[in-house]
């Protein structure tokens, strides 16, 4: 909650800023000629948050890490995780990725898991824009949590490996299946496990999104988002670094997304 109130105070200061300035520059004109102060609506506020950047305040960095996790009913254990930078300060972006996944199984969890076949389906998603969280849950005694954060701050850049904006991992043990990708547009974590259900994080297509579809009992499931932005000098040329940072403003004071 504070992340949200000092976000919102930010946006406060930054359109004062704006009136003052327009105001500052009117003075010069005859009396006559200044138009009267009116109050913006709500509707004329949300039209125009997040599209303008002060001079100078540009994206200089951003990440995104996601994590998966899941524990199933019958002791199968998936997890899936990406790390991806962006190096914005020359001009030129810089890539980097470190994909990483599991497949385990811990002895005898019982007979948590079920043998009812179950159906969900979650193609609806596809037509959903903006940031998605979605659950279906076609099972009993299941726990899910789906949480993202978003952290803008300024500061020194994380130190980045030499990288490429495309590449994957992944692993398959029986009926069990994960996966990490960067593919240049898209980038994401999928587990899946045949008949019990699927675990997705992505980024791309105008979407940032999670997913958990079960059809099984007994499943612990975790999905983590976490951006970081780290702001910086604008640099000549750099005008994919202004499109980010106008593209995050939007959400600005959002602080953390989601939860169990």
């Amino acid at each position: 909650m504070q992340n949200g109130k000092r976000g919102a105070a930010a946006a406060s200061m930054m359109l004062l800023a704006g009136l003052l300035g327009t105001a500052a520059a009117q003075a010069q004109s005859p009396a006559a000629d200044k138009p009267r102060l009116q109050e913006i609506s709500d509707a004329e506020l949300a039209a125009m948050r997040g599209r303008y950047t002060l001079a100078g305040n540009a994206v200089a960095w951003f990440g995104v890490s996601l994590i998966s996790q899941w524990r199933s009913g019958d002791g199968q254990q998936l997890a899936a995780g990406l790390q991806l930078g962006v190096d914005l300060r020359s001009g030129s972006p810089r890539f980097t990725y470190q994909p990483t996944v599991n497949i385990a199984y811990q002895g005898d969890a019982g007979s948590l898991g079920s043998t009812t076949l179950r159906q969900i389906d979650s193609a609806g998603l596809a037509n959903a824009s903006g940031f998605v969280q979605a659950v279906q849950l076609a099972g009993d005694g299941n726990q899910v949590s789906n949480q993202a954060e978003l952290v803008i701050r300024d500061g020194p850049v994380p130190q980045m490996a030499a990288g490429s904006a495309a590449g994957s991992a992944g692993a398959v043990n029986g009926p069990a299946s994960v996966q990490a990708w960067v593919d240049g547009q898209r980038a994401g974590v999928t587990l899946q496990l045949a008949g019990q259900g699927q675990v997705r994080q992505w980024l791309g297509g105008g979407q940032v999104g999670q997913s958990v579809a079960l059809a099984s009992d007994g499943s612990w499931v975790s999905n983590q988002l976490r951006l970081e932005v780290v702001r910086g000098p604008a640099v000549a040329g750099s005008g994919l670094a202004q499109n980010v940072a106008q593209a995050l403003g939007s959400s600005r004071g959002l602080g953390n997304i989601g939860g169990p």
